[in-house]
C-alpha cells in the first residue's frame, strides 16, 4: 500500500526540468533548444555585439551572457564580465567575447561547442595592466556536463539551465528571442566565399598581445639613411622624378 502512494505521489510532481536525451526534438524536451538564451536582457547574440571584420564590440549596459542555438546544430555566444581585484579594488578588469560555431549534443547528455577559430573576437580592459586595452582572436571549445530547460514559476517563461563541465552551474538564461538572433551561421573572417585567405586576418602564429602594444622603437622607414650610398641612391631618385615631371610639362 505505501509503495502505491509514493508511486502515484511521484507521478504527480511536476516534471518541468528535462535533460538533454541526445536530441533536439521537442519529443525529448520541454520545449526546443532553439532560440537566444540571456541572463540579461542587455547582452544578446547576434545584432552589433561584436563585428568580427572590424575586431570591434558594441559594450551593452550590463554584464551578462547569452547562448543562441539552431536546431541544425549551429551556436553563437556572447559575454560581458567584470573581474574583481581584491587586492587593488580600482584595479577591476573587464572582459568581452563572442564566438560562434557548431555544437554536438552527446548520448551522456552533455553539450560540446567547437567555435570557428578565426571568428572569435575577445576584448581586456585592465587599467592596471601595462597594455590597458586588448582585443584579439577568440577560440574557447567548450563543455557542458548537462543542462535543462524548465519554465520559470515567476516569469512563466522558458528558461535554460547550464552546468559547466565541472558541475559549477551558469547564470538561468531565459528565452527572449525563437527564432535565434545570429550573425551568419558560417566562416565570417579568415577565408572568403571563393576559399581565398582574407589578407585582413593577422598571423596567429605571433602573440595576440604584440599586435596592440605601442613599440618604443624607432618607426621603420622603407629606405634606410643610416648607409651613405643609401643616401645617394635616395636622392638621385627623387631628381630623377622631378626631372621626368618637368619634361612632361613642355
Amino acid at each position: 500500500m505505501l509503495s502505491s502512494v509514493f508511486t502515484l505521489a511521484l507521478v504527480l510532481i511536476p516534471s518541468t526540468l528535462v535533460l538533454a536525451q541526445g536530441d533536439l526534438s521537442a519529443a525529448n524536451n520541454l520545449t526546443d533548444l532553439e532560440g537566444t538564451w540571456s541572463s540579461n536582457s542587455a547582452i544578446s547574440t547576434g545584432g552589433t555585439f561584436c563585428t568580427p571584420a572590424e575586431m570591434k564590440f558594441d559594450y551593452p549596459n550590463n554584464t551578462g551572457m547569452s547562448y543562441s542555438f539552431t536546431n541544425d546544430g549551429y551556436f553563437e555566444e556572447a559575454a560581458y564580465r567584470y573581474n574583481a581585484n581584491a587586492s587593488n579594488p580600482a584595479c577591476i578588469q573587464a572582459i568581452i567575447y563572442w564566438q560562434h560555431g557548431t555544437y554536438s549534443l552527446n548520448d551522456n547528455g552533455s553539450i560540446t561547442l567547437y567555435p570557428f577559430g578565426s571568428d572569435g573576437r575577445i576584448q581586456v580592459q585592465d587599467p592596471c595592466a601595462a597594455t590597458t586595452n586588448i582585443i584579439t582572436y577568440y577560440n574557447q571549445q567548450t563543455m557542458f556536463s548537462d543542462w535543462g530547460i524548465i519554465v520559470d514559476p515567476d516569469t512563466m517563461n522558458y528558461q535554460l539551465r547550464l552546468n559547466r563541465f565541472d558541475g559549477a552551474k551558469l547564470p538561468y538564461m531565459n528565452l527572449i528571442a525563437r527564432p535565434p538572433n545570429m550573425l551568419p551561421t558560417q566562416v565570417l573572417t579568415g577565408v572568403n566565399a571563393s576559399g581565398q585567405t582574407n589578407t585582413r586576418k593577422r598571423s596567429l602564429t605571433s602573440s595576440p598581445l604584440e599586435y596592440f602594444k605601442r613599440s618604443s622603437a624607432s618607426p621603420k622607414y622603407a629606405l634606410s639613411t643610416s648607409s651613405p650610398t643609401s643616401a645617394v641612391v635616395g636622392f638621385v631618385g627623387v631628381v630623377g622624378s622631378l626631372v621626368v615631371g618637368l619634361i612632361a610639362l613642355f
